[in-house]
C-alpha cells in the first residue's frame, strides 16, 4: 500500500536534513506507529505521503509510493486526485483543519463533489453513512452542525468521517487524539481499529503518546533526528528494545500497561 524508500526531505533554511534518507512500508490494511520526539522527523514524513510539503521552501527526493503511485514525482494535477481518493488526513487539531464558516455536512462532502460525480441527495446519504460510521450519535444534528457547535471529540469524528467518506485505501492520523481528554482518546482509538476491522483501511499514526500506539498499532518505526533507529512488530519493540533510544522513550512511559488508553 505504502512504500517509502530512501525519503531525503531538507528545508532550504536548515543545515540539516528533515528526513536523512529513511525506507518503510506498510501493507494493506496494517497499522504501522510512526513515533519520535519532537523535531525526529515524523510529522514531516507525513506531509510527504499526503503530498502537503510546499516544494518552495524545501527539496524531497527519493521514492514514496501510495497504491503504486509515485507522490513526490505527481504534479498537482495528479495530487488532487490522489489526496482524498487514495490517501485520507486527519490532523491533530480539528478545530485547525475544520472550516468554521462550512457546515460540517458541506464539509464532509467535499471529497465526493472533487472526486465522483454523485448528485447532492447521493452526496448527503454517503455523508450521514461516514458520520454514523464515525460512531456520531445523532448524524443528521452533527451534519447541519457548524464546527463551533461540536465539541473537541465530536468534532475529531466529523473529521476522521470526510477523511473515510470516499473509502480511501491508506488513512494517515497525525496525532489525532493528542488534543483530546482521555476518555476521548479512548474512545478513538477504539473507533480507528473498528474501521480497519471492517473497511480494512491502512493507517499510518503518528504520534509520541507509546501507550496508544501500543493498543492500536501492529508494528512501530521509531525515529529520531530524521532517521529510523528501530522498527518492528509492536509488542517485540516494547517487550525487548534494541536501540538505546528506543529504551529512553519506553522508559519515560509513566506506566506501559495502565496507561490513558
Amino acid at each position: 500500500m505504502l512504500e517509502i524508500k530512501d525519503l531525503h526531505v531538507k528545508f532550504h533554511t536548515r543545515d540539516r536534513e528533515a528526513v536523512g534518507g529513511i525506507s518503510f512500508s506498510v501493507a494493506d490494511g496494517e497499522i504501522v506507529g510512526l513515533v519520535g520526539e519532537s523535531g525526529s522527523g515524523k510529522t514531516v514524513t507525513a506531509m510527504s505521503i499526503g503530498g502537503l510539503l510546499d516544494r518552495e521552501i524545501c527539496d524531497a527526493k527519493g521514492e514514496v509510493t501510495v497504491d503504486g503511485v509515485d507522490v513526490l514525482s505527481a504534479g498537482d494535477q495528479e495530487m488532487r486526485k490522489i489526496k482524498g481518493k487514495l490517501i485520507g488526513v486527519v490532523f491533530q487539531e480539528p478545530f485547525a483543519a475544520s472550516d468554521p464558516l462550512m457546515k460540517i455536512g458541506k464539509q464532509v462532502e467535499e471529497v465526493l463533489r472533487i472526486h465522483t460525480d454523485m448528485g447532492k441527495a447521493e452526496r448527503k446519504k454517503a455523508a450521514l453513512e461516514a458520520l454514523s460510521m464515525a460512531d456520531l450519535k445523532d448524524p443528521e444534528k452533527v451534519y447541519d452542525s457548524y464546527p463551533f457547535e461540536l465539541s473537541g471529540g465530536m468534532l475529531q469524528r466529523a473529521m476522521i468521517a470526510a477523511a473515510i467518506v470516499i473509502r480511501p485505501k491508506l488513512l494517515l492520523l497525525d496525532e489525532p487524539t493528542t488534543a483530546l481528554d482521555v476518555t476521548t482518546q479512548r474512545e478513538i482509538i477504539d473507533l480507528l481499529i473498528k474501521l480497519n476491522e471492517t473497511c480494512g483501511t491502512a493507517m499510518l499514526f503518528i504520534s509520541h503518546d507509546l501507550n496508544v500506539v501500543r493498543r492500536l498499532c501492529d508494528r512501530v518505526v521509531v525515529m529520531k533526528r530524521g532517521a529510523i533507529v528501530e522498527e518492528g512488530e509492536t509488542e517485540a519493540v516494547f517487550n525487548s528494545p534494541k536501540h538505546d533510544y528506543t529504551k529512553t522513550l519506553l522508559r519515560s512511559i509513566p506506566s506501559i500497561g495502565g496507561g490513558a488508553v
